[in-house]
């Protein structure tokens, strides 16, 4: 799972640390609909669960290995397949052959740098997505994330753990709210709502990081280096990029364009699409944020260097007619008078802090020092 660690705050390293293990690529040119895992291996082993329940009846299952029995569940209440690690193509290709998924559809899903999405099939429909968690440590988790609905079953897959399904798990298994009651419908929602309401966690974390960060500008300018506030802007747009497509997943979502969202869940997934509305909104105001952030580090600096620059020209300054009056008397002419003068040094010195302190007191007077 790809690491992505605050900076100092934002930590030196990026909001995101990223894994330096080999990434698998496709070969080029291969035809469509070729299986072939593109990402790192997340997880050891892959792993299959499974929570059939209705309003009366619960069944929770896990499992390593692919069984007809998965298809055939009862009619009656919704069924959840869960997968965990992709780069098992053939359980991936079994599973998607056990629920007539296309091929092209199974590719995208061990295609971890497929592009958020949702497709409407006629028996299913199939969306991408990405999920991203804040950990204790610090970092935030990102990973590559589908589901696909059918009329009792939702089928989710991720490429390692992930414990933002735990609090949906737990309502299933109490029976708490509507979801023993209603069906897979209302089951995507809530997966899907658990994906966006995460987002807003990390949104949070990230906010608050860059509330420090500017804190510390306010502070100290010298005390922030500028390649961390240029890595928290392109980590920010990042995260950006992350929540752009949701808008268009809850779209097509709330316009019930399949027979599969029935339209007993078209309220939940109007809520839905509120909340991906405020996660990109938030997103746009924190990428607003680290480019302020990073033009009025700009800004600063450039007071701060003109600051310096007007003293050393003050001092110069200041220092060229002293320069001209001690070379015109370090000139070896033997007919010069004040050479003789047996007042000549001090008087010189005297000249000399006569003119620089004349000098300050104007440029003080003038608001140049």
């Amino acid at each position: 799972m790809r690491k992505r660690k605050l900076l100092p705050i934002l930590k030196q390293n990026g909001l995101w640390k990223r894994h330096s293990a080999k990434v698998a690529r496709k070969e080029p040119a291969l035809p469509p609909g070729t299986l072939v895992h593109i990402g790192e291996r997340m997880t050891e082993a892959f792993s299959l669960r499974l929570i059939a329940y209705d309003s009366d009846h619960l069944e929770k299952l896990e499992t390593q290995k692919i069984d007809a029995s998965l298809r055939s569940r009862k009619e009656q209440g919704a069924t959840w397949l869960h997968v965990t690690g992709l780069h098992e193509v053939d359980k991936i290709a079994e599973l998607a052959g056990l629920f007539e998924v296309h091929p092209l559809v199974t590719e995208d899903i061990l295609n971890s740098r497929q592009r958020a999405k949702i497709e409407i099939h006629d028996d299913y429909v199939f969306v991408v997505s990405k999920v991203a968690e804040f950990e204790a440590n610090g970092q935030v988790a990102v990973q590559h994330f589908c589901l696909i609905l059918t009329s009792d079953t939702v089928i989710t897959f991720c490429e390692a753990p992930t414990a933002i399904f735990v609090p949906l798990i737990r309502r299933i298994e109490e029976g708490r709210g509507r979801i023993r009651k209603l069906g897979s419908d209302y089951l995507t929602w809530a997966l899907l709502d658990a994906v966006v309401d995460h987002y807003f966690v990390v949104i949070d974390e990230v906010g608050e990081a860059l509330s420090k960060l500017d804190e510390m500008l306010q502070q100290d300018i010298t005390a922030v280096e500028a390649g961390h506030l240029y890595a928290s802007r392109r980590e920010v747009v990042g995260l950006h990029k992350l929540v752009r497509p949701l808008r268009e997943i809850c779209t097509h979502l709330l316009r019930g364009e399949s027979p599969l969202l029935t339209e007993a869940s078209q309220l939940y997934f109007r809520d839905l699409y509120d909340h991906s509305i405020h996660v990109i909104e938030s997103t746009e105001e924190l990428r607003e944020l680290a480019s302020n952030l990073r033009d009025f580090y700009l800004t600063a600096e450039s007071n701060r260097m003109n600051k310096v620059m007007k003293v050393l020209t003050c001092v110069a300054t200041i220092f060229l007619p002293l320069s001209f009056i001690a070379g015109v008397y370090g000139m070896n002419f033997v007919h010069m008078p004040e050479l003789k003068h047996v007042w000549a040094y001090p008087l010189l010195w005297l000249v000399f802090v006569s003119v620089a302190g004349g000098m300050l007191w104007l440029f003080f007077r003038k608001k140049w020092l």
